[in-house]
């Protein structure tokens, strides 16, 4: 049952530990606090819902692109100089933006420079920046899973385990204490992480109610409602 909430909370409790806080250099009275990663058979799940998602969107991205306003797209943001046109053929920084482009048509022309070509969509790094700025997809809508994270300066990000460690010691106080939560929030993010496991439930009950994975489901969710009910009161 903890490796099916293990799951469950790599997956739907999300909720990173701040960069500055890494495991070995504080102690925990009850809780756990870093969330283990997936596992093994799991991450190679995700890394292939991953792949096809990136293809998918890879490709929208590039039909996409053909809708873009050109004109916009070969002009510097803030000065607003536009290097697209004849009037600027001499220009031997336009010659070199306009060799780049050849058969990079989804990336933004000044992404060329850098020697990034259409294929590097595909892997669904730094889209923002490759992305056509007219004709741009929002990251956030791209349902990938980020198994791995790091900030700004290359330090991995932690998940914090307070759905794990609750289902262990099932006390609010732990979580707030050790796992940096106050209690209302504490007790808020368990609720929502239960009824995903409710919702969850339901619909594998609605397919076949004998299945053993439905039956793992549902107990699991009379398992977390008893456990959240038990500290109802305390909040």
């Amino acid at each position: 049952m903890e490796t099916l909430v293990l799951i469950l909370a790599n997956l739907f409790g999300r909720h990173y530990l701040p960069p500055t806080i890494s495991p070995g250099e504080e102690t925990f009275f009850q809780s756990k606090v870093f969330l283990d990663n997936l596992p093994d058979d799991f991450i190679a799940a995700v890394k292939e819902h991953n792949w096809k998602v990136a293809t998918v969107f890879g490709q929208c991205i590039l039909a996409g692109s053909k809708l873009a306003d050109l004109e916009k797209e070969y002009q510097l943001p803030l000065s607003n100089i536009n290097f697209s046109g004849r009037k600027c053929v001499e220009s031997g920084l336009v010659d070199h933006l306009m060799s780049c482009c050849r058969g990079r048509s989804g990336i933004n022309p000044f992404a060329c420079l850098s020697g990034n070509t259409d294929n590097d969509l595909m892997s669904m790094e730094n889209l923002s920046s490759l992305m056509m700025q007219t004709a741009n997809i929002p990251e956030m809508h791209i349902p990938l899973l980020a198994y791995k994270k790091t900030d700004l300066f290359g330090r991995k990000r932690y998940l914090n385990a307070y759905a794990l460690d609750f289902f262990k010691h099932g006390s609010l106080d732990a979580i707030a204490k050790d796992n940096r939560f106050n209690s209302g929030a504490a007790f808020y993010s368990l609720r929502d992480f239960y009824l995903t496991i409710a919702s969850l439930s339901v619909s594998l009950k609605e397919l076949c109610d004998t299945d053993p994975v439905a039956l793992a489901f549902e107990q699991l969710r009379l398992t977390y409602h008893e456990k959240l009910h038990a500290v109802w009161q305390t909040v």
